[in-house]
Order: C-alpha cells, then structure tokens, then sequence
C-alpha cells in the first residue's frame, strides 16, 4: 500500500539523475520545475509523473488519484490511488493504462502504519538506504469531460512486500530499477507483460525504515521533521503477528 509519499528533491536534482536512464527529457510541463520539496504528499494532490507519449519523454503534474477515460462522472468514481501487480491488467479500471499509459513517479520515500501493542497505528517511514531517489512504477489516464475538460490522473502500483518490509506491511509501491525505467515507459516496444514482468521485490538491506511522529496522519501537517526519526516507547506487531491474530488490516 501507498498512501502518502515523499519528494525531497530539487527538479534538477532529480533530472540529472534521470536523463541517464531515460535519455533526458523533450518536454518539460508547467510547475515541474519549481515544485517544492514535499514530506507528506496525499491522494488527490498534484504529483511529479514522467511519461512517455509519441516517443517523447514528459514530465507533468498529475492528480494522484487515477480516473479512467471512460469514467462520466468522477464524481461518482471511487478514488484509485494504488493499482495491485497482481490484478492490474484483468481490471477494467487499468487495463488500457497499463497497456498505452506506463509511468514513473518519483519520490524519496514512503510513509506506511503498522498497529502497536496497545492498538494504535504508528507510522513508519521507509526510503533507500543510498539516499537516492526512489521511483514508483504507475500508471496514468487522461480523462476528458463533457465541456472539453481534461484531468490527467494517476496510480501507484503496488506489489509484495520485500523481505525487510513484511514487518511492517505486506504490500508496498513497486519500485523500478534504475536500469529498467527507459523500457518500463516504452509502451510501442514493451508489452504490459514483458512490463509487469520487471517489478520484482528488491532484496533485504534495500531500504532504510524509523518510526516517525503522528503528525504526519494529517495531510494538513507538513515539513521536513515529519520524516525524521522518533524513539518509539511501546513495540509495534509485526504484520505477520497481527494476521495470525485476526487483528483488522489497516488498509
């Protein structure tokens, strides 16, 4: 699962990084470039999204929260944050995206609860140990409303949880290797199998993981303290633990 995210890093930070792996970039959107550092990012914000349309690499603000184009009224839609690997190219909702509209978003790190002894969710967050940027696999859809409207929309894909992070959760946002990112976007030469086919669980010791404060349970809440860490004084259960215990998912 995928709630709220990270994104600490400046635009060109990030670009420098990326134009790598992606062979730079053709067009540049409105707001990508002065978009601030963000430390608790919520469904239905407008987030960074890189994509690939007509053989040009793009990078746009989108509204977390994917519609699909066929949807009348999103209003009446419920809202898509997260798309599950396991199901993505079954579901209606998806199908067409994960075919024609591959995705890559980028963040520093993530934010996922896990249920103390006494009941209560403590948030945790999780980024790399190398202290790079981290880049979500998802999948984006341009919705078009009856008065020539468009909303460009987005979902993060999840998967299984790595090894080191079934702890705290047992699903996380699939998270493109470096070296696969210029064939997770190009839809003409890779199928929505071949695609599907790269998200694998990376390996233990991948990623950093600290409690973090309560603060940031609200997406009113924002700065660069909420992703520090805390000393927690009561243990958390495992999500193993709670599974076997009957205790109720938190997602």
């Amino acid at each position: 699962m995928c709630g709220r995210f990270t994104y600490k890093f400046s635009w060109q930070e990030f670009h420098d990084r990326l134009k790598v792996f992606v062979n730079g970039l053709d067009y540049i959107g409105e707001g990508v470039e002065n978009h601030p550092p963000r430390f608790n990012i919520a469904p239905t914000q407008p987030i960074i999204v890189i994509s690939q349309v007509n053989g040009r690499h793009k990078a746009s603000l989108m509204r977390w929260g994917l519609v699909p184009n066929w949807v009348k009224d999103p209003s009446k839609f419920a809202l898509i944050i997260n798309a599950r690997m396991e199901t993505i190219l079954e579901k209606p909702s998806f199908r067409g995206s994960v075919r024609h509209h591959r995705c890559l978003i980028p963040a520093s790190g993530y934010y996922e609860w896990c249920a103390g002894t006494d009941g209560k969710k403590q948030p945790f967050y999780i980024t790399g140990q190398d202290g790079k940027p981290i880049v979500f696999a998802g999948v984006f859809s341009n919705w078009m409303g009856p008065d020539g409207e468009e909303v460009d929309t987005t979902a993060i894909i999840t998967m299984p949880s790595s090894p080191d992070l079934k702890k705290i959760h047992n699903r996380m946002p699939a998270i493109i290797p470096e070296e696969m990112m210029a064939d997770w976007l190009n839809v003409a030469r890779v199928n929505e199998r071949d695609a599907m086919a790269m998200l694998r669980a990376a390996p233990s010791g991948t990623y950093r993981i600290h409690p973090v404060s309560t603060r940031v349970n609200s997406n009113r809440n924002e700065g660069e303290d909420l992703a520090q860490p805390i000393t927690l004084h009561e243990p958390v259960t495992d999500h193993a633990t709670r599974k076997k215990s009957g205790q109720q998912e938190l997602f």
